[in-house]
């Protein structure tokens, strides 16, 4: 009886292990690498979050494997390899193809722009999305909002900003928008990546530069190399990363699939905008033990830095209907919630 129970036993875990190894093989792979180090707090750490959530709620109908900033392609080239085909999916900003798709970058941060619950509802409940998908369709990839950020912090400078003209001649790291309209006022843009950042303000190459909030410009040690901290971001009071896909990709996935990427990008929103808060509080703390002063603009800054983005966005508009649509969106939506926001 004894070999009976042992014949059967070793017949049932021969059964299951088929059966697993039928799920397994079953399931759809799913690659996708970050445009930042999984270890940066929000960007990189949201990547990793979205790839736990999905194997762990999928019941084994996706595989999905999660790459750090560079492993399978330069960080700027993910649009590109999801656009072809020979990476799977990507996390990164849409400001990352703002050269190309100049719309987009409204997407992902706006200068003088909503807070992030309003920048949220708009992509969400104000059309926004729908537009940002029709742009990147065209192009065979699929966007999700994924990734929401709360305000970054002004920027990081080696000199004090007391008046508009304290920005004629510097050479500042900026880009987009904001890096335009900086550029109305005087400013040397001036574009880098992230790892050139810190040798370039420690051997003043650059007199200054944006990176994001507190939280994530520490993990450089900018600190050590800037003199004076600015906050709040006028550049990007919030912002919106996002999960893109290759279409033929998406395609191939079931609903079920896609909905559960769908629901777990929002779930990602949420942890990121809630995970920085202490974080970026103890950031600011470690800086002015370090000696950096913490100051604002002056309001008088702020109103000319407004009326170079107000120009910006007049010579977008004009050129570009994609922008034209994505403005007027954007505006409507504002206008449509300001009897609320414009008092809380």
């Amino acid at each position: 009886m004894s070999s009976l129970k042992s014949s059967i036993g070793a017949m049932a875990l021969t059964v299951i292990g088929a059966v697993s190894l039928s799920q397994a093989a079953s399931a759809e792979s799913l690659d996708i690498q970050s445009a930042w180090p999984l270890t940066m707090p929000a960007s990189g750490a949201n990547a990793e979050y979205l790839g736990e959530l999905l194997n762990s709620s999928s019941d084994g109908s996706l595989n999905v494997k999660v790459y750090s900033a560079g492993k399978l392609v330069p960080s700027l080239q993910i649009f590109d390899a999801v656009q072809q085909g020979t990476l799977d999916a990507g996390i990164t900003s849409p400001l990352y193809v703002a050269g190309r798709f100049p719309a987009v970058q409204l997407f992902g941060g706006i200068p003088f722009g909503p807070d992030a619950l309003t920048h949220a509802g708009w992509i969400y409940e104000g059309g926004g999305r729908e537009i940002w998908e029709e742009i990147y369709a065209e192009q065979g990839v699929k966007t999700i909002p994924c990734g929401l950020m709360d305000s970054e912090a002004g920027g990081w400078y080696n000199f004090e900003i007391n008046n508009i003209d304290d920005f004629k001649g510097k050479k500042l790291r900026f880009a987009g928008l904001a890096g335009e309209a900086m550029a109305k006022v005087g400013a040397s843009i001036v574009l880098l990546p992230g790892g050139e950042i810190y040798p370039s303000m420690e051997k003043g190459i650059i007199d200054g530069t944006e990176l994001s909030m507190p939280a994530i410009d520490i993990t450089l040690g900018l600190q050590q190399v800037g003199k004076y901290y600015y906050l709040p971001g006028w550049h990007q009071p919030a912002a919106m990363n996002e999960l893109i896909v290759n279409m033929d990709k998406w395609n191939s996935l079931s609903e079920s699939q896609q909905d559960l990427i769908e629901a777990s990008c929002k779930a990602v929103n949420l942890k990121s905008i809630l995970s920085t808060l202490t974080l970026n509080a103890d950031a600011v703390d470690t800086f002015e033990d370090a000696g950096v002063e913490i100051k604002s603009f002056p309001p008088d800054v702020l109103d000319a830095l407004h009326a170079a983005f107000d120009e910006t966005i007049a010579d977008q508009v004009e050129k570009d209907p994609n922008f034209k649509r994505v403005w007027d969106s954007l505006e409507a939506y504002r206008a449509s919630a300001a009897a609320w926001t414009d008092r809380r």
